[in-house]
């Protein structure tokens, strides 16, 4: 019996995983702005207790370049890299948005969904990029294949 439910490729399945991840993370952003407090915060040049700079800024981009690029990713890069460079950006990810502290209920609201998607995530990316995963068909064989 063939199952009713649309089954996405798993490369798809992954990039709208970090679509969905992204697309929180820039809300919960943008949220914050109407935060009291958090625009004082911004044009005093500090975060946290931490003082922003050029080189924190660096940092920053570069973290979501790595979020940003895990969107493209899985549709270019052979199933065996992916596994490996999904589960580094996943777990980098991860301890990136444990470090930033929840400041009022909503951060925690974001912070769970976050790391719910990252563990999704991360469990797509292990179980969905077998040898066993005909891509072409979208089926799972008894075959070992390369």
């Amino acid at each position: 019996m063939q199952s009713q439910f649309y089954t996405p490729d798993p490369r798809t399945l992954l990039s709208v995983l970090w679509v969905f991840f992204l697309m929180n993370i820039i809300f919960r952003d943008i949220h914050q702005f109407l935060s009291p407090g958090y625009m004082d915060w911004v044009i005093a040049g500090e975060m946290f207790g931490q003082q922003i700079t050029d080189k924190l800024l660096l940092y920053g981009g570069i973290a979501v370049e790595v979020m940003i690029a895990m969107v493209l990713l899985p549709h270019v890069l052979p199933w065996r890299v992916l596994r490996i460079i999904n589960t580094a950006a996943g777990l980098f990810t991860s301890a990136l948005i444990l470090y930033t502290p929840p400041i009022d209920p909503d951060d925690v609201f974001f912070l769970v969904v976050g790391l719910s998607t990252l563990m999704v995530i991360l469990w797509a990316g292990w179980t969905r990029f077998t040898p066993e995963h005909d891509y072409s068909t979208n089926r799972v064989s008894n075959q070992a294949g390369p």
